[in-house]
């Protein structure tokens, strides 16, 4: 069982689970954010925060995501991209990242880092459940409509990830082309399809290369998948990190990427998804997932395993990107 440790930062509880491998924070009063994933061996930090002191405050329902910390892996559901649906007004980056959420005393006893949210607009309720073994995390979702009618969610892990020279990104084999959201530096257009890893001359995705311009960014999807995997590996430090997830339930997966683009930073987010769109509303347009009957919930989990890359054999049977 891993060691839990509680601290206050800016009149902020985090809640810390660690082993000796890996460590792991939570700031249950912003959205259950995960501030932090380190690999205690490597000393590697996978998360990412701008620049400087750490700075935490309190959003207020409705902010637009700009607002925000920008630290650490926030919750986006039941949208992204702010939009219209069922008469509801759905916020930038959805009614999860800056809610405060309930902790589960008991649950931390056992050494779980368990969290749950009734969202404010949309009638959902949200729990994950965070244990830590060893090197590897594994968060457990549950989603339970408590409405009277049928209704469509969209849910990604938003995890902003740092950046290094010589790091690389390998992905399952089919997933052999992405759909744009938004590109700047080589622009494109919604819709437009990238051939992986080479879309274009000089943008290299495996390399997290983006034509070398300094203010450049991406947003596509992958997927369909029938394996939910992806992992970022540096061959020079042996630093790795994987992350794997249930494919059945989220068959896409999001890539966010600023070379210096957004706000001048650089940083990656690998987003495993339900549906391959940043608005609900689009995304249930394009692809008509099934709604969740009142009642009902559905369940799903990730793994992030942190560790050399030399050990990822001992991981499970991971197919090598392209």
């Amino acid at each position: 069982m891993p060691l839990i440790k509680r601290q206050h930062h800016q009149g902020f509880q985090l809640i810390t689970a660690e082993t000796e491998y890996a460590s792991v924070t939570v700031i249950p009063e912003l959205g259950a954010r995960l501030l932090s994933l380190r690999d205690l061996r490597s000393g590697r930090e996978w998360l990412w925060r701008p620049d400087g002191p750490l700075r935490l405050w309190r959003n207020q329902p409705g902010d637009p995501f700009s607002l925000g910390t920008f630290v650490g892996a926030d919750e986006c559901l039941p949208t992204i991209a702010p939009c219209t649906w069922q008469d509801r007004e759905l916020p930038d980056h959805g009614e999860a990242w800056n809610q405060p959420w309930t902790l589960d005393e008991a649950a931390l006893d056992a050494g779980c880092i368990k969290t749950s949210l009734a969202l404010p607009r949309s009638p959902f309720h949200f729990c994950r459940t965070l244990t830590l073994e060893n090197g590897v995390l594994r968060l457990d979702y549950a989603l339970q409509s408590v409405g009277s009618t049928p209704e469509a969610w969209l849910w990604a892990w938003h995890p902003l990830i740092t950046l290094e020279a010589g790091d690389r990104l390998s992905v399952p084999c089919d997933a052999t082309s992405l759909r744009v959201e938004t590109a700047r530096h080589p622009n494109a257009a919604r819709g437009e399809w990238w051939p992986w890893p080479e879309p274009k001359p000089g943008v290299r995705l495996d390399k997290l290369e983006l034509g070398g311009s300094g203010d450049s960014y991406l947003k596509a999807f992958a997927g369909p998948l029938q394996e939910g995997w992806a992992r970022l590996e540096n061959p020079s430090s042996d630093a790795c990190l994987t992350l794997r997830w249930d494919a059945a339930r989220l068959p896409y997966l999001g890539l966010w990427l600023t070379r210096g683009g957004y706000q001048g930073w650089h940083h990656v987010a690998l987003e495993p998804t339900n549906l391959p769109a940043d608005s609900l509303a689009d995304g249930v347009r394009e692809n008509s997932p099934p709604p969740l009957a009142p009642g009902a919930t559905v369940c799903w989990w990730l793994e992030l395993t942190v560790g050399a890359a030399g050990e990822r054999g001992r991981m499970g049977s991971l197919k090598e990107g392209r």
